[in-house]
């Protein structure tokens, strides 16, 4: 004669029914957040990084190009655009050009990894909680919300004077070889280059 138990056995395979019916339903839900997730592909985070680069570089160009009058300028007022010393100054100012570009070429990679870490980070988030409440459909539509979100464009903020160090520099030491030219001497100028005034260092080219 078989022993009564309560009831137990049907409860506890009533159990196991509604725990394989949950892990299929976050079996179900995982795929399709992954599936929300998918789009957000190498071609996605590669246009990050040519987002930022569109946006920053024909700032550094517009900046490269006013230094680069503002060094004819300079060269020019002091009669010394045939000048040696404009070799050095154009060779210093296109050195300054390549470092910026560089910068701006690592902080468009660094958008790109971040994005690529903000995504990973949601889609990891939203199956943790899926996996503890078992609500796939809470995850789905959270899945859909969050990825609208990192689809949107980022905010970028202007790049700043790059070249400001160099133009400025430029401005002071015009006026400091000015007035050591203007005092015959008198007025020692920690400025020599050539740049502004007839030097050792600068030759003028006359060919």
């Amino acid at each position: 004669m078989a022993k009564k138990d309560g009831g137990a056995s049907k409860q506890a395979a009533i159990a196991r029914q509604d725990e394989a019916i949950r892990q299929q339903g976050i079996r179900d839900g995982t795929q399709r957040v992954n599936d929300t997730f998918g789009q957000f592909d190498d071609a996605f985070y590669d246009k990050q990084k040519q987002n930022f680069l569109s946006f920053s570089l024909p700032q550094l160009e517009d900046q490269y190009g006013k230094a680069q009058k503002e060094l004819t300028f300079s060269l020019t007022r002091s009669g010394n655009l045939d000048s040696s010393a404009r070799g050095y100054q154009e060779g210093e100012l296109q050195k300054l050009y390549d470092t910026n570009r560089t910068s701006l070429a690592d902080q468009a990679q660094t958008y790109a990894n971040q994005a690529r870490s903000n995504v990973e980070d949601a889609r990891s988030s939203l199956i943790t909680t899926l996996n503890a409440t078992g609500d796939a459909t809470g995850a789905v539509n959270s899945a859909n919300s969050r990825a609208a979100a990192l689809s949107q464009p980022t905010g970028y903020s202007p790049i700043g004077d790059l070249f400001g160090a160099l133009t400025s520099g430029l401005a002071a030491q015009a006026a400091q070889e000015k007035a050591m030219a203007l005092s015959n001497g008198a007025y020692k100028s920690p400025y020599n280059t050539g740049l502004f005034g007839s030097t050792a260092g600068a030759v003028k080219n006359t060919a």
